[in-house]
């Protein structure tokens, strides 16, 4: 006769579960500096006997590394996650909801960009609700150094950087800034601010404002902007705008762990 498989009982299945979320804590406050046993312990309010095993299983796992004097850090089975988890998210996807709540809020067209070489691509778009429309395209491709989502991203890079990418005396516009010290000037500043301006500087008639996308690392992967007719983008509505860029370039930057 055959026997019936062994279930675990509620008991048993609530236990493991607290051991799980206990081990993830645990990962965490390691993550956050805490690294010998005794401070583990009480963090948590902990057995150390209890936090030992956790952490011991932690560490044969290699989710964790134990050095006997300087105490537990993150393992080499965390990076490979953490490389794989990133490279699963589809930005496009992970930023639309945000993407759609700044057009609802300013009415105006949202870009989200990233950098290919001397080039901004679009990657996504959400129309804008005014009369006056704007014809850009996923996949279109803009000079950087001309437009706000360029600026947002390149004056979070090093200088060498921005100027290995900066063309001198590319002029798409009467407005374009041709110079490289003008263009330093204006990272500057964009940096200082927070946001890159494009005023007419790419395509007459159409202004925009643009913030960077940072990822874990601290590193500029993209760039947000909203982009309007000239006639809907006054001086004096700039920094309402500028703001509403900018916090939605941090949600998103926090979607990806920045």
């Amino acid at each position: 006769m055959r026997e019936a498989p062994l279930e675990s009982s509620p008991a048993t299945s609530v236990e493991g579960a607290q051991t799980l979320l206990r081990g993830l804590s645990l990962l965490e406050k390691v993550a956050e500096g805490v690294h010998d046993l005794e401070s583990l312990a009480r963090t948590l309010a902990l057995h150390k006997s209890t936090a030992h095993r956790i952490l011991s299983a932690l560490v044969a796992a290699g989710y964790l590394r134990h050095e006997p004097r300087r105490g537990y850090h993150l393992g080499p089975k965390l990076i490979r996650l953490g490389f794989r988890a990133y490279n699963q998210l589809h930005l496009p996807a992970l930023a639309r909801a945000h993407l759609e709540r700044l057009r609802n809020a300013t009415r105006e067209t949202v870009h989200l960009a990233i950098l290919d070489n001397r080039e901004v691509v679009y990657i996504e778009k959400i129309p804008g609700k005014r009369e006056l429309q704007l014809a850009s395209q996923i996949g279109a491709r803009f000079p950087a150094q001309s437009t706000a989502l360029g600026k947002a991203l390149l004056a979070w890079l090093p200088k060498e950087h921005q100027q290995a990418i900066f063309v001198p005396g590319l002029k798409r516009t009467e407005q374009s800034i041709v110079t490289w010290p003008l263009f330093e000037a204006e990272l500057e500043h964009t940096r200082t601010r927070g946001y890159a301006l494009d005023l007419e500087e790419n395509e007459v008639g159409v202004r925009c404002v643009a913030a960077p996308i940072f990822n874990g690392n601290g590193e500029p992967v993209a760039a947000v902007s909203i982009s309007t007719a000239a006639l809907y983008l006054p001086e004096e509505r700039i920094p309402e705008v500028a703001q509403q860029v900018i916090e939605t370039a941090k949600r998103i930057s926090r979607e990806l762990g920045g």
